[in-house]
């Protein structure tokens, strides 16, 4: 019974389909970049305006960069797993409904961390006006990027699990699961940063709950370093 909904499925999923849907993830996130744009969504009407809007591009870089990675994410997912099912669908287009919402506080945030790191510089300073504030856009900020991890490493295990019905190849199976691992240390250290910024003074360092993000690539040495080691024990014996 079970079969005969997965072929179902999988014969509803067409090629065609899976390109629509496809286009539309890349579309929601141009769209999602979209409203990062510097100059706050209105063209400067005088020369400080102008200046301000370009004051925020060191802002609008790191956001942008952000957003790039979690597309990068769907597009890998979709060079690895070619065709889809309902499950997929359903999470793909959950990531997209998070990242339209996640790109608020992320504007947010980049903007504040451009004006702390530039020393109070560059403009962006004036949104958050207490401590308690920037914990609870912390907060916001890091729960969206774990939701959108979760998201991620669970698209990626289906893909694992389904691999069939889904395309995915015999030689990227290992990808596949390496991908889910990786999406689960995204997540995990947007909720890192969540709790930090809850029970940290901020006052002490107000960038803790940013450094949290720096477990990612942590994580992932890490988890590259497990993967390796039972291959190079196989080999020594």
């Amino acid at each position: 019974m079970t079969d005969a909904i997965a072929e179902a499925l999988e014969k509803r999923i067409r090629p065609t389909e899976t390109k629509r849907l496809d286009a539309f993830v890349d579309a929601a996130f141009a769209f999602a970049v979209s409203l990062l744009i510097i100059a706050g969504g209105e063209p400067p009407r005088s020369f400080e305006e102008l200046m301000t809007a370009l004051g925020r591009i060191p802002a609008f870089a790191m956001g942008f960069a952000l957003i790039v990675m979690f597309w990068l994410g769907h597009r890998q997912f979709g060079r690895l797993a070619p065709r889809r099912d309902g499950v997929s669908v359903v999470l793909s287009l959950a990531i997209v409904f998070m990242a339209l919402i996640y790109v608020f506080p992320l504007r947010m945030l980049t903007d504040a961390a451009a004006h702390f790191l530039s020393g109070g510089i560059l403009p962006g300073g004036v949104t958050i006006d207490s401590y308690a504030d920037l914990a609870g856009v912390y907060t916001v900020y890091g729960v969206g990027f774990a939701v959108l991890g979760v998201l991620y490493c669970l698209l990626y295990r289906h893909a694992a699990r389904r691999s069939d019905q889904l395309g995915v190849a015999a030689e990227d199976l290992d990808d596949v699961r390496s991908w889910a691992g990786v999406w689960a240390i995204i997540a995990l250290s947007g909720v890192v940063s969540a709790l930090v910024a809850q029970v940290f003074p901020l006052h002490l360092f107000p960038g803790l709950p940013g450094f949290c993000y720096w477990l990612i690539p942590v994580g992932i040495f890490v988890l590259n370093r497990r993967k390796a080691r039972p291959a190079g024990t196989s080999s020594e014996a």
